[in-house]
């Protein structure tokens, strides 16, 4: 088995459905997962009736992370597609990310630049925007998207899954930082793939103190020596955007952030 393709869905089935079209039409030969995170749309039995040759896993919402981990035990592919299921694939694309891959045997990951219904390359921040420039060829950088990334088999052994810690955000960033301090590439290919964004991603208060959260694990994990630092600035942003913000939901979510900073607990989720 060359390629394997794991999906992550959750309550988006007219979107999956596209996702698994394109993949079984571009892609006959892979062997393909998906994870379902406990959806109540019609997902499971949608994938079950249209889609028999795609191998259905159903498991808890515990977050993006545990998912992949779960799809990721069942994988046998020399290389593994890792994807939400609002990725929408073109042929052509899975292979340049193996491409990428065969050409570098330092390389562990390989990301496409993904963009969105609009055309324009997926925001990741002012930091992340400089590995866009010029990109002409593969580009080592310090992190790739967790929505679409192809993961080398021999690499994975030694890589691991995804820091099941995280239930959302930060979980492919922490990968990319491990492979990183493993001595393995993160290459960046210059392949311009479909990202539709925020299909499974619902209106939740939760969400916003789970992105700091993350942030937090992550300067505990590799840069201790900013992470005192680092937590009070969170903290100090949660009070100022709960006395300013007039969004209810952000006020929510950080009514949420600093009632779990009080609990100086990184590892503890608000979702479990």
């Amino acid at each position: 088995m060359r390629l394997s393709v794991v999906v992550i869905s959750y309550n988006a089935r007219a979107v999956l459905h596209e996702c698994l079209r394109r993949l079984t039409a571009y892609y006959p030969e892979a062997e393909l997962w998906v994870v379902d995170t406990g959806s109540s749309d019609g997902s499971k039995a949608m994938v079950r009736s249209e889609f028999p040759q795609v191998s259905l896993i159903a498991v808890a919402n515990r977050g993006y992370a545990y998912a992949v981990n779960r799809g990721l035990e069942h994988t046998q592919g020399a290389y593994t597609a890792v994807m939400n299921s609002d990725i929408y694939l073109e042929p052509g694309d899975l292979e340049a990310l193996q491409q990428a891959l065969d050409a570098d045997p330092t390389a562990a990951l390989a990301g496409p630049v993904l963009v969105t219904p609009s055309g324009r390359p997926q925001s990741f921040g002012l930091f992340y925007a400089p590995n866009y420039w010029k990109l002409r060829k593969p580009r080592p950088v310090s992190w790739l998207s967790g929505a679409l990334l192809l993961v080398r088999r021999a690499a994975l052994e030694r890589l691991g899954g995804m820091d099941e810690r995280f239930f959302f955000y930060n979980e492919d960033l922490e990968w990319g930082l491990r492979a990183r301090k493993l001595g393995f590439k993160n290459l960046l290919v210059p392949r311009r793939v479909l990202h539709l964004g925020g299909a499974s991603t619902p209106s939740d208060p939760r969400f916003i103190a789970e992105g700091y959260r993350g942030g937090l694990i992550l300067s505990a994990e590799y840069y201790p020596w900013l992470h005192s630092l680092h937590r009070k600035a969170v903290w100090l942003e949660a009070q100022l955007r709960l006395r300013f913000d007039k969004n209810p939901v952000r006020r929510k979510g950080y009514r949420l952030l600093a009632a779990w900073l009080a609990r100086e607990n990184v590892n503890e989720s608000l979702f479990f």
